[in-house]
């Protein structure tokens, strides 16, 4: 019964015809069986005649309802059998789809994205023209336009979306009702994954009730909705780590682990994670000593797959190590043991201590050092020291006696000698407050206390810089901390001691504050954003919580705007910077809060997800057809005593099939040879017919694309030139033959290996021989790198193959090149990204070759938009998701082909005007 409830068919009025069926019997009846040959003597024919009364000859019944059954099969077959294919709607309007991509979406993602592909499928086949909208939007702030899309497009575009790692903003969809206003008997689809942020729900009420008054909604939701906790900003607390979490408004419970991964996904922590409405929001605390601490790269719900249960951490949870000085010249000074002992109070909260000589701690791999008191350092030490400042280490010192009367440049500013006294009976002042932070100081954010008192201070000679060289200061202005930028790190001067002796300031909390927020310099910090950097996007997370190195359209960011930056497709969550300094981006740490979608409560129609995959059960049909005629034909040679014939029919057959799996079984190793190396079965292939070459990078998705993008491009060839170009092959370039592809697509990859001498020498005899290499870096879209993306990674491993190729010099294609020309006229070349240069050999005074160059090079990411999926589709959505984009893309692949196949054959024909001319004289 479930199997008659999914069937339905595409033309069902063609099942009208079954109704012949009694027609056909009839006239089956009635067609006597082909007569029977006899030799002939008169005589024995004769005797062959039988006296009794015979009746006429009739087609057997079985034949009969076999040939009944042949007939139905066939109306069947063409009225359009279907199982699991979606209802067909009432509506003849256009469609708008509604689909929440956003990470909310990802727990059922394969759900909505089924239902979407069986809703296009059916609205494409019924000729209704599709709008698609998602709520993710991206950079060009695409959910606030509708756009038609063809047939084609729409299921591309559907068979391309992923879950994004931003939020989805259903607030854009109220710009869209200007638009559909102007449609005409509309219907809306809404494929919800389940959960909306709260402060968006008035917009969305507000649109649908817009938009139930234009055409019919239908909401698609998942039956169940999964809503893992939402991982928000972990805080330290000695020697454990507190994980707070949230669950979304309206999930009654979940029961769970938090789990703390390091880099590689080694598991370094866990805890249990039993989550109900009582004990909302809920803290996990990992105990976790501190050196284990520092390799947690991320937190993340076991068994979620979202954006949200995963979260980044960067330096600002890592336990930094600090040297602090105890050598034999600074024993001496009296108060260096006391400041010692104030000074391990107030770091031993945020840093691993390491003592020993300021010699020792120069030369060790500590990145901050404490100084007490000291007088002049040697001349020798000095200088080891300024060295590792500049390197990027950072020391603080801190004033008295020793410090006052020395004349010592290891200080951010020029001091005044001896030290100021702000109490006592000779003085007029007493001792003084804090003063308000100055601005830029990386203390801003610290509330300055109303109870500390600096009774004695050294003076900084007033200079033009001294005010952006102060960190704190007194009420009267004086400065209190300075600091200076030398090479990559820093100098920072207290201006009085780390004990009670001139101040009470050691005593305070202010002090261990100021004291971490210095330790952060070398890094970014969430208590500390005054010190403005922008830092491009290193590694980013998908929908799913995965970190991947494909960075799309994202933009830098600015440390200082992270609190109250907005999360979208310029921003999308991730880890910005590079591996040595970066910072981490969450959903979590913004505490917005979510609430399950409740379908009931807008004016439309609620279906749950339907994951069953349609099937058309026409072919199928259609086969069991032709093998009924087969059989029928046989019946009949068998029952007008042809069995000779029959056996020669069964022998052809049975050849045929043979031959069949023969061929089938070559094509299979060529196929597998494209992917498993040389043979010569590819040499064979790809000698025999015109095939495209790709570059093997190992890397499984990059090779997959390049293959289907290749793929693509190849079967545009076929139907637009008279180019017969058959599957492209992969290439090993240390192991395969090149000779034979007369153009190579080479993605570059940041991993890809170094290349051999052999492979250097194969690679250079290639282009002597007149092949061509289109090198595509695939990084048009990435920000931080300038505007020529001559500091990204591909780049930089790009100009580290060609070093070592012997290679000629690359220009801009020109305007006027044949390239421009060869088949389609253009003057851009986009691919997946548009807006990237096209470099190409200056081939002007080459004299072999036919003028083609040997080196293409570009970063627009040509196989993503070549790329075709089994269905036909695209696989990759360009950017921006125009149409015309992937059209100029493979009008460019063309042109290219054409120009490596056929030389420079259009740049001679600027000269048939003046061969046409002489030859008319």
């Amino acid at each position: 019964m479930a199997l008659l409830t999914s069937l339905s068919f595409l033309y069902p009025w063609v099942l009208t015809a079954l109704l012949t069926l009694p027609v056909i019997w009839w006239l089956l009846r009635l067609i006597p069986p082909q007569p029977k040959t006899v030799i002939f003597p008169a005589i024995r024919f004769l005797y062959q005649l039988k006296k009794e009364e015979q009746t006429t000859a009739t087609t057997p019944w079985w034949l009969l309802l076999l040939r009944l059954l042949l007939a139905a099969i066939i109306i069947i077959s063409v009225s359009g059998p279907g199982l699991n294919f979606t209802a067909e709607s009432e509506q003849d309007g256009p469609l708008v789809v509604i689909v929440d991509d956003g990470w909310t979406a990802a727990e059922t993602w394969e759900s909505l994205k089924a239902t979407l592909s069986k809703i296009l499928t059916e609205t494409a086949r019924n000729e209704r023209q599709i709008y698609i909208v998602t709520t993710a939007g991206s950079a060009q702030n695409s959910a606030s336009q509708l756009t038609p899309l063809p047939d084609r497009e729409a299921l591309g575009m559907a068979a391309s979306l992923a879950p994004k790692s931003w939020p989805s903003d259903h607030s854009q969809l109220l710009k869209l009702l200007p638009q559909i206003e102007t449609l005409d008997n509309p219907e809306f689809v809404w494929l919800s994954g389940g959960l909306i942020q709260e402060q968006d729900e008035p917009d969305l009420n507000s649109f649908f009730t817009a938009i139930a008054k234009k055409g019919p909604v239908t909401i698609f939701q998942a039956q169940t909705v999964i809503a893992p906790p939402i991982i928000g900003i972990p805080k330290i607390m000695g020697e454990t780590l507190v994980v707070p979490l949230t669950l979304a408004t309206g999930v009654p419970a979940f029961a769970g682990n938090l789990t703390a991964l390091a880099a590689s996904g080694q598991i370094l922590a866990s805890a249990p994670v039993d989550f109900n409405s009582e004990t909302e929001p809920l803290n996990v605390t990992l105990d976790v000593p501190n050196k284990v601490r520092n390799e947690i790269a991320r937190l993340t719900i076991a068994g979620t797959r979202n954006a949200a249960a995963t979260f980044l951490l960067d330096q600002r949870w890592q336990r930094r190590q600090i040297g602090l000085v105890s050598s034999d010249f600074t024993k001496n000074a009296q108060p260096l043991l006391n400041e010692n002992h104030y000074l391990t109070e107030a770091l031993s909260p945020f840093y691993d201590i390491e003592r020993g000589t300021l010699e020792d701690l120069a030369g060790s791999d500590v990145l901050l050092i404490a100084l007490g008191d000291t007088a002049n350092l040697p001349e020798g030490l000095e200088k080891s020291l300024t060295g590792w400042i500049e390197k990027g280490g950072i020391l603080i010192r801190f004033a008295g006696p020793k410090l006052a009367n020395s004349d010592t440049t290891l200080v951010p500013v020029e001091l005044r000698s001896g030290n100021r006294s702000l109490q006592g009976a000779m003085s007029w002042n007493r001792p003084a407050r804090l003063g308000p932070i100055p601005p830029g100081s990386p203390f801003s954010s610290l509330t300055v206390p109303e109870d500390v008192r600096v009774r004695t201070q050294i003076l900084a000679n007033p200079t033009p810089d001294l005010l952006g060289k102060t960190w704190a200061q007194l009420a009267d202005g004086t400065p209190l901390v300075t600091a200076a930028k030398q090479g990559r790190g820093w100098l920072v001067l207290f201006h009085t001691t780390a004990t009670p002796d001139w101040s009470n300031l050691s005593l305070s909390g202010f002090f261990v504050e100021m004291l971490r927020d210095i330790g952060n310099l070398g890094q970014f910090s969430a208590e500390n954003t005054s010190f403005k950097r922008t830092l491009p996007p290193f590694q980013l997370l998908d929908g799913f919580g995965k970190l991947t190195t494909d960075v799309g359209i994202a933009k830098p960011i600015a440390t200082d705007t992270v609190a109250d930056m907005t999360l979208d497709a310029d921003h999308p969550p991730g880890l910005y910077g590079d591996k040595k300094y970066g910072i981490t981006v969450n959903i979590g740490q913004f505490d917005t809060p979510y609430s399950i979608v409740d379908p009931q409560s807008y004016p439309a129609t609620v279906r749950t997800f339907d994951t069953a995959r349609p099937f058309n059960l026409a072919v199928p049909l259609l086969i069991i057809a032709l093998i009924l005629i087969l059989a029928d034909q046989l019946i009949s040679l068998f029952l007008q005593g042809k069995l000779p014939l029959l056996s020669r029919v069964t022998g052809a057959l049975l050849i045929g099939a043979l031959v069949s799996l023969t061929m089938f079984s070559t094509a299979n190793r060529v196929q597998a040879q494209t992917i498993n190396g040389s043979s010569e079965e590819k040499i064979l292939a790809a000698t025999l017919d015109t095939r495209l070459g790709y570059i093997v990078t190992h890397d499984q998705a990059t090779d997959a694309m390049s293959r289907a993008g290749l793929t693509g491009l190849s079967q545009q060839l076929l139907k637009r030139t008279s180019i017969e170009a058959k599957e492209p092959l992969s290439v090993d370039i240390e192991q395969d033959e090149l000779i034979f592809y007369p153009l190579i697509y080479w993605p570059i990859t940041v991993d890809l290996p170094p290349l051999s001498e052999q492979a250097v020498l194969k690679l250079d005899d290639y282009f002597n021989g007149g092949g061509t290499i289109l090198f595509d870096t695939r990084n048009q879209n990435s920000a931080g790198f300038g505007r020529d993306l001559s500091g990204s990674p591909e780049n930089i491993r790009l100009r580290q193959l060609l070093a070592r190729l012997d290679i000629p010099r690359v220009q801009p294609v020109p305007v006027d090149h044949v390239v421009t020309r060869s088949f389609y006229l253009m003057q851009t070349f986009p691919g997946r990204y548009a807006g990237g240069e096209l470099w190409i050999e200056d081939t002007t005074d080459s004299q072999g070759n036919d003028g083609v160059a040997s080196i293409l090079i570009g970063s627009n990411d040509w196989a993503a938009a070549w790329a075709i999926g089994e269905n036909g589709n695209p696989i990759a959505a360009t950017i921006p998701a125009d149409p015309r984009q992937r059209e100029l893309a493979y009008r460019f692949g063309i042109n290219l082909v054409m120009y490596t196949l056929t030389g420079n054959y259009k740049a001679d024909q600027v000269h048939i005007p003046a061969i046409l001319e002489r030859l008319g004289q």
